[in-house]
């Protein structure tokens, strides 16, 4: 099955992120292999992190939230500019399962569209899966419509807003 398409069609009025955000580097593989098993349920080791993410040249920069010495949160600014012109493609957001529910994921993709911005992008696009409920709400808070590139997707989209509205949407 293919990953679901959303798209921010504008960077305008962005709020501020409120989280301390830093920069990951070559240090931070290992942190970021964690977290990213942790938050997807796939293996992942730095070797990964560094071709997906801090080694790859479409990633611009990888942001990480932290609390003490633990990364909490990532996303990434990666662009595809044949593929989705003039969008930043928001990449690979995690959070810590331990400490969702606490705003961080918000945090880190406010800090990617802000460098998108930075960048010079007029939009951003995403990737993500059908299962992935508390994710597709944030990105919908923030701004992220649904897009129907294939066939089936509306049928999926349908099923999905189904599931976030709950029984009170069945009313």
């Amino acid at each position: 099955m293919s990953s679901l398409l959303m798209r921010r069609p504008d960077l305008a009025e962005l709020p501020a992120a409120m989280a301390a955000i830093d920069l990951a580097g070559p240090g931070d593989a290992d942190a970021l292999a964690r977290l990213l098993t942790a938050s997807f349920g796939e293996p992942w080791d730095a070797a990964k992190v560094r071709s997906y993410l801090l080694d790859e040249p479409t990633v611009s920069q990888t942001f990480l939230i932290r609390d003490g010495d633990r990364v909490v949160a990532t996303a990434s600014a990666r662009t595809l500019p044949e593929r989705y012109p003039g969008a930043g493609y928001l990449h690979w957001v995690a959070a810590d399962p331990e400490a969702r529910g606490r705003g961080i994921g918000r945090e880190v993709v406010l800090a990617v569209l802000q460098r998108f911005v930075v960048e010079g992008c007029t939009a951003s696009v995403l990737e993500t899966d059908d299962h992935r409920l508390a994710a597709i709400k944030l990105y919908l808070r923030l701004g992220y419509v649904p897009q129907y590139p294939d066939p089936d997707h509306e049928r999926r989209w349908s099923v999905i807003f189904r599931a976030l509205l709950g029984p009170a949407g069945s009313r």
